[in-house]
């Protein structure tokens, strides 16, 4: 069941209920023209896809590529890769049911995209991208699959108790991923002092990953597999124009 409006002339935005969870695909300007088939860019959260679509079109980047953002049941159960203490007082502690939810996304979602639309299935045309937690279980999601060939982690959540540990424990199972990491200048300045050491844990994240993708197979330079791009402001600064900076850096890849 869907409910379909358009944004922009030959632009498609659709409500989509796929695996029992409520999705958004955004369709591209030439998709009901051309017969080629699509990259696929999947977004762990319900993103303002309209704002985003609006805001790319004026900052001159191009979405040539599906995208399919999947709302989760709960956001701080589906987007974490374990338990640990509440994020915020007042709130229960994280179930870590990233694994579940990713099960999910691997084995229905995607297959029924790939089903029912003009993709490219291989991993080198997927991406999975999030924004915080979600940016959080994106990353995670690269040593628990090969599915997706290029990850986005966006203000990503990297502070998560023990994550970086267990990067360095593992390995990505995608032989060529790329990643992508955008993180505000001011997200430091939180007074939660696990939020607070954000930007020490996304670089150290980006140097775990540029060593773990370094392989003989992969000639690409550091900074081409691995990318940190810096922001103004704090954790909830213009988001859109974040999400179209990773788009934009995104569609190089896939």
């Amino acid at each position: 069941m869907s409910d379909t409006k358009i944004t922009r002339e030959k632009e498609i935005i659709q409500g989509l209920q796929i695996a029992g969870l409520s999705c958004r695909l955004f369709l591209p300007q030439d998709y009901g023209d051309a017969g080629r088939r699509y990259p696929v860019v999947y977004v762990n959260g319900e993103i303002p896809l309209e704002e985003i679509v609006k805001k790319a079109a004026k900052m001159g980047v191009g979405l040539d590529f599906l995208i399919l953002s999947v709302q989760p049941e709960n956001w701080n159960d589906d987007f974490t890769p374990w338990g640990a203490p509440p994020i915020r007082r007042g709130e229960d502690a994280p179930a870590g049911l990233a694994d579940a939810y990713l099960r999910r996304l691997t084995g229905q979602i995607k297959p029924y995209v790939d089903a029912h639309y003009r993709t490219e299935t291989e991993a080198a045309h997927t991406a999975l991208i999030g924004y915080s937690l979600g940016g959080l279980t994106a990353l995670y999601a690269a040593y628990q699959t090969d599915v997706f060939g290029v990850i986005g982690s966006l203000s990503g959540s990297l502070w998560y108790d023990g994550f970086c540990a267990y990067m360095e424990r593992g390995k990505p199972l995608c032989a060529e991923l790329k990643v992508y990491f955008s993180l505000g200048n001011k997200e430091s300045e939180s007074r939660n002092p696990r939020m607070a050491k954000v930007a020490a844990c996304t670089e150290r994240a980006q140097e775990i990953l540029i060593r773990q993708t370094e392989s003989a197979a992969c000639q690409a330079a550091p900074e081409e597999r691995v990318c940190l791009e810096w922001n103004e402001g704090g954790h909830f600064h213009e988001i859109p124009r974040r999400f179209v900076r990773a788009f934009a850096w995104i569609g190089k890849k896939i």
